[in-house]
């Protein structure tokens, strides 16, 4: 593992959060860890699906960085509190979960 346990188990809690069928596939996994022939693979569905799933990730990441902070989150990823608080709601995210 490249990195240390807490972000082992960290990749792993975001890689749950993210399946919808029970089953952790590499397109949950960071994009730092997915091989060209796991991505194309792996990848299913349409381009709205991936596009969905992606902004999920990169939206709860930010949220763990920021310690559930939405306000943070949105700084971090150069946007709007309006408009994350939005995603965070279509994504069904939970901000608290990411309260440390």
């Amino acid at each position: 593992w490249p990195g240390n346990v807490r972000e082992l188990q960290n990749v792993i809690e975001r890689a749950v959060l993210l399946t919808t069928d029970g089953v952790v596939h590499g397109h949950h996994l960071p994009p730092s860890l997915q091989t060209a022939e796991a991505t194309a693979t792996e990848m299913s569905g349409s381009l709205e699906q991936s596009v969905g799933t992606y902004e999920r990730e990169l939206i709860v990441e930010a949220l763990k960085r920021e310690r559930g902070n939405v306000a943070a989150a949105a700084r971090d990823l150069g946007m709007t509190y309006r408009k994350l608080s939005y995603r965070v709601v279509a994504h069904n995210i939970n901000p608290k979960l990411y309260r440390q």
